[in-house]
């Protein structure tokens, strides 16, 4: 195999993992202990064009990450849904601040 070849291989390889940590991420509710996805921007290494036998791959890579987006899109709208029934809950429940006296006399 070429060094041409092998980039390629190595690029696949690092967007699966990228990819395995994004699904990690999503299956789970508490992410503590989970790799930091925060990390350096992705930077392409390969240059030039796809080798041809490396395409099926490639291909199920982008239905992976296609899957995450969709993921990631719902649980956004899931977030943003919750979080505004709190913002409804919390203005229609709690009182403004209301100045309380005690008669000290009676």
């Amino acid at each position: 195999m070429d060094d041409w070849h092998q980039t390629w291989v190595a690029e696949l390889d690092r967007l699966e993992l990228s990819l395995d940590d994004a699904e990690a991420l999503l299956r789970v509710n508490d992410p503590a202990g989970l790799p930091d996805p925060s990390g350096p921007p992705w930077q392409p290494q390969a240059r030039g064009v796809l080798p041809a036998d490396l395409l099926p791959r490639a291909r199920l890579i982008h239905e992976r990450q296609l899957a995450v987006a969709r993921l990631l899109a719902e649980r956004t709208l899931s977030t943003q849904r919750q979080s505004a029934l709190a913002r409804v809950i919390r203005e229609n429940t709690m009182r403004p601040d209301i100045p309380v006296y005690v008669d000290m006399i009676a």
